[in-house]
Order: structure tokens, then sequence, then C-alpha cells
């Protein structure tokens, strides 16, 4: 028995350590970052009209500055063939401890060093071909969200907690591996719906606790569950509950989704959530069977962990990954967070500066 399943162990090892790779910038590439970032904030920050066309110039020239090496990487992530890329060699934004307590959300989202983040996200994002986004249903349409407890559920109760907490990145639950919402379709919108997102970057404006965010890369879940359930999961036998983020009276419960998609332009495609979809009771045994085992298959997997702070930035392909974390266990912990769009998707665009899309 060892030996039938050892092949399989070490194909899925070596696919997930081809799934993460690092991009390090050199000094005087993070200090001309840093500037464009600044510029950025002080007009406003991502949701700032023309601000998505500056950030554009930002990353055209500093792609001029990079290394073939580093050109390679971006350019694998924007065609989609690795799950994530972390930045790092980036500069702080400041040095200031965090306060004793998380301030209110209103008073975090117009900081100056939360736009600063936020817009260097962005100049990120277009590195790798990807344009900063919002759906009209999240986060009341805006770019930036910031990931922090502001509604309970961690470790530590917080002075406006309620009784029933919230599964979403407002929270201080701990969140099962997921890709981020809709669910409908994931490259080309279909029936009213834009795709979900191509890409989520994160960044930490405080994380005195070093409380790390979690991937789970998607190619080494398939190559253990193989290919009869990978076909079964392509069809619409699934349903997904609606997300606790979206904005009050919009957003819906989602029916006959598939979970695993081809598209010719980024091959596979995946939207899973293990807290929200589930199969339908009417679905085959063998499509019921391919979801239990890719349930067990990612509960299994080993995520791999990295601790964001001021200095780093990463940048998960929305598709090819699931992300997770723990409880919060430090309330002060807040990152930094903007969805991308690729260059191979095709939303309903409702207004394009900034850029914001039916959901």
């Amino acid at each position: 028995m060892t030996d039938v399943t050892q092949p399989e162990v070490e194909t899925a090892e070596l696919l997930s350590g081809q799934e993460i790779r690092t991009f390090s910038f050199e000094f005087c590439q993070s200090l001309l970052l840093q500037k464009f970032a600044k510029d950025l904030a002080a007009i406003g920050g991502p949701q700032a009209p023309g601000v998505r066309a500056k950030a554009n110039s930002a990353a055209i020239e500093l792609n001029a500055s990079f290394t073939r090496h580093q050109r390679e990487l971006l350019a694998a992530y924007s065609d989609g063939q690795i799950s994530v890329l972390i930045f790092e060699g980036l500069q702080k934004i400041n040095d200031v401890s965090p306060p004793n307590e998380l301030p209110v959300l209103a008073s975090l989202e117009n900081h100056y060093d939360v736009l600063c983040l936020a817009a260097r996200n962005q100049i990120l994002l277009n590195l790798v071909d990807n344009s900063a986004f919002a759906y009209d249903m999240d986060n009341e349409g805006k770019l930036v969200r910031l990931v922090a407890n502001f509604k309970g559920g961690g470790l530590n109760k917080i002075p406006t907690e309620l009784d029933i907490k919230e599964l979403s990145s407002h929270s201080g639950l701990a969140l099962g591996p997921h890709t981020e919402a809709p669910y409908w379709c994931a490259v080309n919108a279909k029936d009213g719906h834009s795709p979900s997102p191509s890409s989520l970057i994160l960044s930490a404006l405080w994380n005195p606790g070093m409380e790390p965010t979690s991937v789970i890369p998607i190619p080494p879940v398939l190559e253990k569950i193989g290919v009869k359930n990978c076909l079964a999961l392509t069809t619409g036998n699934f349903q997904f509950t609606r997300s606790d983020s979206f904005v009050s009276g919009k957003g819906e419960d989602g029916h006959n989704v598939s979970i695993l998609e081809f598209d010719d332009k980024v091959g596979f495609t995946a939207r899973f959530n293990s807290y929200r979809f589930s199969v339908n009771d009417n679905a085959s045994d063998l499509v019921k069977s391919a979801f239990v085992a890719l349930c067990q298959k990612v509960g299994e997997s080993a995520p791999v962990e990295h601790t964001l702070t001021q200095e780093s930035a990463m940048v998960i392909n929305n598709v090819r990954a699931l992300h997770c974390r723990d409880l919060i266990k430090d309330n002060r912990r807040v990152l930094v967070r903007l969805f991308g769009l690729s260059k191979f998707s095709s939303p309903i665009v409702i207004t394009d500066d900034p850029l914001r899309l039916q959901g």
C-alpha cells in the first residue's frame, strides 16, 4: 500500500512547492514603490477618481527597473500559472506601535497609512496585470476592505460584540478554507453575475501577534482526488449560502453551480467554501463521493503560512488557491485587502473609475 500511495504524496508536495513563489524587491525598487504609494494616498487612494490610471503608470515605471527573473515571476502569476506570489523587501509605512485597542472601522478606512498600503497593493496588482475593483453588493462598493475583528468572535471579546457572530473578514472568527465570493462563475460573467475575484492581495497595517495568513494551493488537492472526482466536480450539482459580507438586501444563495470549471485561457478554475458549499440532495452517488473526497483532502492539507507585515504583501490567485485563518488572538491585527480582476476576466462593469462590478 505504501508503494502505491507514496508517488501521489510526492507529486502533491512537488506541486505545492511550485505553486507559492516569492518576489523580492531590491532596495531602490521598494523606495520607488513607496514614493508612488504615498503619492496615490495623498489624493485619496484606490477609491479616488484618476488613481486607477496613475497606479498603472506607476507599475509600468517600476517594471522598467526589474530583472528578467523578476519579470518572469510576475508573468507566471499574470498567466495564472501559480497560486500565490509573496512580495518581500517592501518599505515600512511607519514605525508607530499599534494602539491599545482597535479603532472603529470608519476612522481607520481613511487613515493615511491604510491608504498608503492600499495604494501600494493596487500598484502590485497592476504588476501582475490585475485591476483593483469592488463589487456593488460587497463592502458598500468600496475597493479597500480592512480585515480585522470589528464585529467580535475572536479570542478576546470586544465591547460591541453580539451573540451571533458574522462569518466574514470583519469578525475575529476562524474561517475555514475558501475562495472569495461570489460563486456563480469564475472567469466570464453569467446570467447577470460578474465572476469571482481573480485575485486578492493582503498586507498588514498592524500584526502585533504575528498571526499568519494560510493558503492551500488547489492543484495538489486535485492531484490527490483523481480525474474521475475532478470531472464530477465540474457538474452543476452544488449549492452555496449567501456571504455575510454582502450589503444588506443584496446577494443570494446559489444553486446548481459547479466547483470546478475549465477555461481555455487559464485552464481549470475553482470556486469553493468549506463552510458555505454543499452537494445537492438529488446528486448521484458519484458526485456526492467526489464532494466528500474534496472536503476530506482539503481538510488534510497542511496550509502554507505567511505572516504579513508592512514589509510584505501576498497576492492570492482566487481561482487556484484556498485561504483560511485561525481565531484572531490580538484584536489590534489589521490587514488591508483589495480584489483584483485579471486580464482574462469578462465582468459586468458598472463604473470604470474607480472600477466597480455588478456582483
